[in-house]
């Protein structure tokens, strides 16, 4: 009786957090304004518009002509209270409330995004709903859609025959998957091969780290070579990067990945001598698959996302925009280029000086240098905006080329479930659905033990996590003007120029938290925002940003979403899977010092 009190008290005391958070935040909202408009320069317009620059799927810029959104240079730091509280709520409940996280984690989300979305609106008001608005339509269902079209033709794929999860096998499945990754997208590869490694595996005692390099690899690392593998590469893709580009991260992913795979090698093998005796599988079954129509869907998908980049680059631009804001594009350009002159002048005849934020000419001078690279992203923004038609919902415009984009995915999931549907199920002892033991032979779904849970979990934990990151994202964003503009600085030297090191560190760690999509846009906007000059000259700032934010979304389950649906698809199948806290163990320990090893390899100039 005493233990029951206990739990009661402490649910209790971890609902008592959020409904503090609540009370306060609209007292942090009321003065918000009135704090933050007295400490920033009116220079902070300019940074403030690349805060819509970017579109984290396929999305153009949100219309000039109306809000611009919340400025981040007047968002204090707290409120990123809600994105800090949601991420604990992912972390801590699985540990100390298991079944009530597992029955309720979608009200949870709900709960922090109530929690935040009332202070506010109640005190940005119209430019909060933008915000919101923006970061639904825009981010958030193209990132769904696009998961779970992913998610349901790779999941109608069936992989049959006998499979023993010996350390050569599952190396060799790691392997398949870590090469399909960049060409069928993280999430495609993933839940291609997750059931079959898991089903290879079920008869061992020792199976977490199976999993664990899964994500590290299948779902992270190995998507690294396309703009098809991971958001943020597309992201670049769609700014203008080169679509082979992105294959000069070969000489960083594959010494990564015959790392981690000779690790896993010897780790699995140690683990598998643990086992014991294999059992006897009866007759060896000939490797098969079952649902290859679904190869087609996947294809399907990737033809969808690159026709709707040759309409918004064809059918859908005003080529016009482009000639009409060419001359104040290069007249800021100019501006830019004199402001970085200036400040490298400044520095050169004051190398005795101690260059930092007490020296108020040289903060300035490096101040006016960044505030020109803004304005130039901000000009660049309107005119991805401007010359991409599309259609205003609640003043966000959504471009035509994502509508089509999105409808043609929505159409494939629906084929993929024509051609291999979902199966009948019954209910066992427990009340859980399993399916009829008559379709496990017939049905590929059934047979594959597909359920749609991976997914929704994934959908209702990541709105909650896109709508409360509002505040970080915006705050980074806003650049030298924000509250967290020593991580900003920190990627520069003295004159501005990058240090592609803490480009690779900060986008990485930021990256593990935050949306990596997102993240990325970021420091691709901090490095300048031009394509040409990052794929030019600054190709290891590039370089340095997209390795970040790719392989590094595998420290955290929240990094990259495909490790949560593997994470949730190794839990259906009876493996109990580390905490938020205990995966990342297993990411600081194994990963952070092959990071090291790539920093001072690659990234230490």
């Amino acid at each position: 009786m005493s233990i029951n009190y206990r739990i009661v008290s402490f649910r209790q005391l971890l609902l008592l957090v959020p409904l503090l958070t609540f009370l306060l935040l609209p007292l942090i909202a009321v003065g918000a304004d009135d704090t933050a408009s007295h400490s920033h320069a009116t220079d902070t317009h300019n940074t403030e518009h690349q805060d819509h620059e970017e579109d984290h799927g396929s999305h153009a810029d949100e219309p000039h002509h109306g809000h611009h959104g919340v400025e981040g240079a007047k968002l204090p730091l707290w409120w990123v209270i809600p994105f800090v509280g949601i991420l604990l709520s992912i972390a801590v409940f699985p540990l100390v409330a298991e079944h009530f996280w597992h029955h309720n984690y979608g009200k949870v989300s709900l709960a922090w995004i109530v929690i935040f979305s009332i202070p506010f609106l109640l005190g940005y008001k119209g430019d909060a709903w933008y915000e919101i608005v923006h970061i639904v339509l825009l981010d958030y269902v193209p990132f769904i859609i696009l998961l779970t079209a992913l998610f349901t033709a790779a999941g109608g794929i069936c992989v049959k025959g006998s499979l023993r999860g010996s350390p050569a096998v599952n190396t060799l499945i790691l392997a398949i998957g870590t090469s399909l990754a960049s060409w069928m997208g993280t999430t495609g590869a993933a839940m291609l091969l997750i059931r079959p490694l898991l089903r290879a595996n079920a008869w061992r005692q020792h199976q977490v780290h199976v999993v664990v390099f899964f994500i590290f690899l299948v779902a992270n690392i190995g998507g690294s070579l396309t703009p098809l593998g991971d958001p943020p590469l597309f992201l670049g893709f769609l700014k203008g990067v080169d679509f082979f580009w992105t294959l000069r991260l070969f000489p960083l992913m594959l010494p990564l990945a015959v790392v981690l795979l000779i690790v896993f090698f010897v780790f699995d093998t140690l683990m598998f001598q643990k086992e014991g005796t294999p059992p006897e599988d009866g007759e060896k079954q000939p490797i098969g698959l079952d649902g290859k129509v679904n190869f087609i869907f996947i294809v399907g998908i990737i033809g969808a996302i690159l026709f709707s980049k040759s309409l918004a680059d064809g059918a859908f631009k005003d080529a016009s925009v482009a000639e009409k804001m060419a001359p104040q594009i290069q007249a800021a350009e100019e501006v830019m280029k004199a402001a970085k002159e200036e400040l490298v002048t400044y520095v050169e005849a004051h190398s005795s000086v101690k260059l930092d934020d007490n020296n108020t000419e040289y903060h300035n001078l490096r101040k006016k240098h960044l505030h020109a690279v803004a304005t130039v992203n901000s000009l660049r923004a309107q005119k991805s905006h401007d010359e991409n038609s599309g259609v205003d919902i609640f003043g966000v415009r959504v471009p035509y080329a994502n509508l089509v984009r999105d409808g043609l995915m929505i159409l494939i999931v629906l084929a993929s479930l024509l051609y291999t549907p979902m199966y009948r199920t019954i209910e066992d002892d427990h009340g859980h659905e399993i399916p009829d033991p008559s379709e496990l032979e017939s049905n590929v779904r059934a047979a594959n033990g597909f359920t749609w849970e991976p997914i929704l979990e994934v959908a209702k934990l990541f709105i909650g996590i896109f709508v409360c990151m509002i505040p970080a994202l915006k705050i980074l964003q806003a650049g030298v003007d924000g509250k967290l503009s020593n991580v900003v600085l920190a990627v520069q030297t003295s004159t501005n120029d990058p240090i592609n090191m803490m480009y690779f560190w900060l986008t990485g760690l930021l990256s593990s938290f935050l949306d990596n999509a997102p993240t990325y846009v970021v420091f691709f906007n901090t490095a300048g925002g031009d394509p040409t000059s990052l794929m030019g000259v600054m190709s290891k700032t590039l370089l340095a940003i997209s390795c970040g934010a790719v392989f590094m979304g595998a420290n955290t389950y929240i990094g990259n979403a495909p490790n949560f649906m593997v994470k949730a698809i190794a839990e259906e199948n009876g493996i109990k899977m580390p905490s938020f806290f205990g995966y990342m163990v297993w990411s600081f320990s194994i990963l952070i010092p092959i990071f090291i090893l790539v920093t001072l390899v690659f990234f230490r100039s």
